[in-house]
């Protein structure tokens, strides 16, 4: 009996075993699957790039010598057109203002001296030949030598009153002459004293810049001494941003200025804007200095602005080369090639053929074969066949065997 007992639990134990066994080694796969759309396609162009103001001012330190910060605006902070930005040390400027007023003082006093003996001399003068004059009108009909001695007289103070006169007029005129240079040094003083304090000429956000200081670049600060006409401050106007990218050679000729842009940023990757292509390079560069790629220059500007634009930001923008209405649709990632037929799969495994037609960087657009509405699956189904979970159609394969589309293909961007 004990026996009996003893071989039906190793019979059961061998069916569990097996049945475990199988279980574990059983392949279970769950098919994503999605659904066909039929509605707008866009046929599009990538661009990265950053973005930055469309209009900028960059603040420097004026054309002074011994130049030294002691403040400035917060970086980030923003200002108003006026609002003052930076701050130099103007002792020197003050002092040297203090006494080109003092050298201008002393040269007004100095005109204003010889002006008045000017005056004095030209009455004393005059008077004095008014008596040679009236001498020789009494003299010149007595004896000829009383005669003679007054006409000298007369001749003498004539010459007396031209020469004294230029004299005292020469240095009257020097007098003026250092008023003006006193006053074109005291203007220059102003001038200088004035550019100690910089407000800024547009509104915008304060951004340091960097300046060569102790071997090695770095943000301006408060007690930097600057060069002469280096930029300090950059001044974006936040009130219109852009996103400055680049597209390579072969992509350019598709893009155009008035075209629509969806800009996403990395720092929020959930929000998308819009843009419109507002400038693009007559002339391509090379991508990098070392670089054998050459690509152009393209602006593109937001159309809804907020606070959350900030230059620097990185952008992912895709230019809208064209929209296409009605369109039958797919991910890439759902089209095969298989026994030289481009097909789909089905929910449920059937395949089907398709002809596909243009792309983007995430879907195809299936031109017969396929309605709109349908379920189709993401990785092919015969899994156990193809040995391949989650199989994807490559470009290579989705173009085995037939021409490749027109330039539209080429310049989606890919």
């Amino acid at each position: 009996m004990i026996r009996w007992i003893i071989a039906g639990v190793v019979v059961v134990v061998l069916l569990v075993s097996a049945y475990g066994v199988k279980a574990i080694f059983s392949t279970s796969i769950d098919i994503p699957v999605t659904t066909v759309n039929e509605g707008e396609f866009l046929i599009s162009l990538k661009a990265s790039g950053t973005v930055d103001a469309k209009r900028a001012y960059t603040v420097s330190a004026p054309r002074v010598r011994g130049l030294q910060i002691t403040w400035m605006a917060p970086e980030g902070s923003m200002v108003e057109e006026g609002d003052p930005i930076i701050r130099f040390d103007a002792t020197e400027q003050t002092a040297e203002l203090n006494e080109y007023q003092s050298s201008l003082k002393i040269a007004r006093t100095t005109l204003e001296r010889s002006k008045k003996e000017y005056t004095i001399q030209e009455k004393q003068l005059t008077l004095e030949v008014q008596k040679a004059q009236r001498k020789y009108d009494e003299m010149k009909h007595e004896a000829p030598a009383l005669a003679e001695e007054a006409r000298l007289e007369l001749e003498l103070a004539e010459l007396n009153y031209q020469a004294k006169l230029d004299q005292i007029k020469a240095d009257m005129e020097k007098a003026e002459l250092e008023v003006q240079r006193a006053q074109d040094k005291v203007a220059m003083a102003e001038k200088e004293l004035a550019q100690m304090s910089i407000a800024a000429p547009i509104p915008g956000m304060v951004v340091y810049l960097e300046i060569w200081k102790g071997g090695q670049m770095g943000k301006v600060q408060e007690g930097d001494s600057p060069w002469p006409g280096q930029g300090l401050i950059n001044l974006p106007d936040l009130s219109e941003m852009i996103v400055k990218a680049t597209v390579s050679e072969v992509d350019a000729a598709a893009v155009d200025t008035g075209q629509t842009a969806l800009i996403t940023l990395d720092a929020f990757p959930d929000k998308q804007y819009t843009g419109i292509v507002t400038k693009k390079g007559t002339l391509a560069r090379k991508k990098d200095h070392n670089s054998k790629i050459n690509v152009f220059d393209v602006e593109i500007t937001f159309q809804d602005q907020d606070d959350d634009l900030k230059p620097g930001m990185s952008a992912a923008s895709e230019i809208v080369i064209d929209r296409l209405q009605d369109v039958v649709s797919v991910p890439l990632e759902s089209v095969f090639e298989r026994d030289g037929e481009t097909v789909v799969y089905l929910e449920g495994g059937d395949r089907r053929e398709v002809t596909v037609g243009r792309r983007n960087d995430m879907k195809i657009e299936i031109v017969d074969g396929l309605e709109g509405g349908e379920k189709i699956c993401l990785v092919d189904p015969n899994l156990d066949a193809e040995g391949l979970p989650g199989d994807r159609a490559t470009e290579p394969e989705l173009n085995e065997g037939r021409t490749k589309p027109m330039d539209v293909t080429r310049n989606t961007g890919r």
